[in-house]
């Protein structure tokens, strides 16, 4: 007898449909949280000045548990958050952060490699000035290129694994293999989520540096997109691990 489980495929248009209709009739809701975002971001990133500040790490924690409360509110799991799942999240969280810091940091000094590999020291003059000088600091080719890459790695190192942490905010087990397995089979599927969604921001940013709006208008139009993709990974949730309760 075959006890293999069945792989699910998920249809990326499905899932649109079923987070717009999520938004269409919880419109109130959706207008809190979105706002609530964009605060958040203003706070964060104009009045705390953002990442070169020491604030912005009490800011991180309260975002955190912004998106904790905020897929807590849509499974309607009580408290929404003061809970002791709070910090059950920080362990697939955690996870998460440091392959994703882990691949970045990769990426980021892979070029520099070729100057330890003990090369004449006319190629290294000649690559130093001709790659890392004229495309990493002069062009924008060497991060577009990074920029691909990532996208196509997040469907692997962020994407899939967020469930587990969804799973573990929500109370149920946090396993990053769990979240695999279930996921199994999905790759193109979330590569085209997460281009699409890329695409969207990138018009926003885009737009933003046209009109010189100094990220108010990503403040503005990125709050309801960030919500709207947090909703979309909800549904995507629901499809593949809606069953956990009757296992």
């Amino acid at each position: 007898m075959d006890t293999t489980e069945s792989v699910k495929l998920f249809s990326p248009l499905g899932i649109l449909f079923d987070a717009w209709k999520y938004c269409r009739d919880n419109q109130r809701v959706v207008g809190i949280f979105t706002l609530a975002n964009c605060l958040l971001l203003i706070l964060g990133f104009k009045l705390m000045g953002g990442m070169g500040s020491l604030l912005f790490i009490v800011w991180c924690a309260i975002y955190y548990l912004f998106w904790c409360c905020f897929f807590r509110f849509y499974y309607q799991r009580k408290p929404y958050v003061l809970t002791p799942k709070i910090f059950d999240s920080l362990i697939p969280s955690t996870k998460i952060l440091f392959i994703t810091l882990a691949l970045a940091t990769l990426l980021a000094y892979l070029p520099f490699l070729p100057l330890f590999f003990g090369l004449p020291e006319d190629v290294l003059d000649e690559y130093t000035t001709g790659f890392i000088q004229e495309y990493m600091d002069e062009k924008r080719i060497y991060d577009w290129g990074m920029t691909v890459i990532l996208i196509l790695v997040t469907p692997l190192i962020f994407y899939r694994p967020l469930f587990a942490w969804i799973s573990a905010v929500i109370g149920r087990s946090g396993s990053l293999r769990n979240a695999w397995r279930r996921t199994r089979g999905n790759y193109r599927s979330f590569l085209l989520v997460t281009v699409a969604f890329n695409i969207a921001a990138f018009l926003i940013d885009w737009a933003d540096n046209l009109l010189h709006m100094s990220d108010w208008l990503n403040f503005i139009l990125g709050s309801p997109l960030v919500v709207f993709c947090n909703i979309y990974i909800a549904k995507s949730y629901d499809f593949f691990f809606l069953d956990l309760d009757t296992e």
